[in-house]
């Protein structure tokens, strides 16, 4: 059953220099207990369109296209409507959580804090908060709910983070660079915990990420951004053994165990973008259409897409 579709969203940030196409002509489907990974350099969108979802871009943004979450358009509610999706149908991992906890409240009063907010009493939302604690390993619970997120280190605070988003129950959960900035015992508790998510619950999962190897290990489908545009979805399995876009390929080569090779160039800025493919000049294997045409994303079967006028074989 289809969860979230996506269908042709664009987002525009106006600014002194020109609107800033953050997100331009984004499709996709996520069925209820997937996981997608949105993947891609920094800068190429994927925080965007993860922000556009529930509604926390900044006043002044342009948005366009039309975002079904279980039957409802996104785009057209009220703020009030949003605002009661938010943590309870809809949460978000965050990208920093040393930036979105509150540095004054004790670890169970933050996830606590919650449950109150629906109604549950004080006493009752202690216990909901000591057993989340329990669920993503944050023990000993008496040590832990007393202690501060300065007391805790980086995957701690990604795993108390993740403990609030699951709060709710939701059915989508949104996981913003989830490994981020932490070492790798952390990348790989985050890991783990994103994969017990995946594997005991029924909620789907928007996995946006520069890390590939994270992604290759617990994504059903990949959908690879560049320069504000996916250019190629596909699933998992089909993205790394055998990537179809020129891009796809750079950036696998560029993964550690394959050899770290660095991709040239840069991408081109979102305020002035080329009329052709914005990977032309950075493609190894080009030609003059790619310049002067810009690549529609061909369907390719219900999973699959490829944007690229010369793509490689599957």
């Amino acid at each position: 059953m289809t969860l979230l579709d996506v269908q042709s969203l664009n987002v525009h940030f106006p600014t002194r220099q020109g609107a800033v196409h953050a997100s331009r002509d984004i499709s996709f489907r996520l069925e209820a207990g997937e996981v997608l990974g949105l993947v891609g350099e920094t800068g190429s969108g994927k925080s965007v369109i993860g922000q556009a979802i529930i509604r926390l871009l900044p006043s002044g943004t342009r948005i366009a296209g039309r975002i079904i979450f279980s039957g409802q358009d996104l785009t057209a509610l009220s703020e009030s409507a949003i605002h009661a999706l938010r943590g309870s149908s809809i949460s978000l991992i965050p990208q920093n959580p040393s930036g979105a906890l509150n540095p004054v409240m004790a670890s169970g009063r933050q996830i606590a804090e919650f449950f109150e907010s629906q109604g549950r009493s004080r006493t009752a939302a202690r216990v909901r908060a000591r057993e989340l604690l329990a669920a993503v390993g944050l023990v000993p619970v008496d040590r832990i709910e007393r202690e501060y997120p300065h007391q805790l280190s980086g995957g701690m605070r990604q795993r108390l983070a993740t403990s609030i988003a699951l709060g709710g129950d939701p059915g989508l959960i949104i996981a913003d660079e989830p490994t981020k900035g932490l070492d790798y015992r952390a990348r790989e508790t985050t890991a783990r915990l994103l994969r017990e998510i995946h594997t005991t619950g029924q909620a789907a999962l928007l996995l946006i990420t520069h890390d590939l190897d994270l992604a290759e290990r617990i994504c059903d489908r990949i959908a690879v951004l560049y320069a504000g545009e996916i250019v190629e979805i596909g699933t998992a399995a089909q993205v790394f053994s055998a990537p179809r876009h020129p891009y796809t390929r750079a950036l696998i080569r560029a993964i550690p165990k394959n050899g770290l090779a660095p991709l040239p160039g840069q991408s081109p800025s979102l305020t002035a973008l080329p009329k052709g493919c914005a990977f032309a000049d950075r493609c190894s294997c080009g030609t003059d259409r790619c310049g002067l045409e810009h690549p529609l994303l061909t369907q390719e079967g219900p999973d699959g897409g490829v944007r690229c006028h010369h793509p490689f074989s599957a």
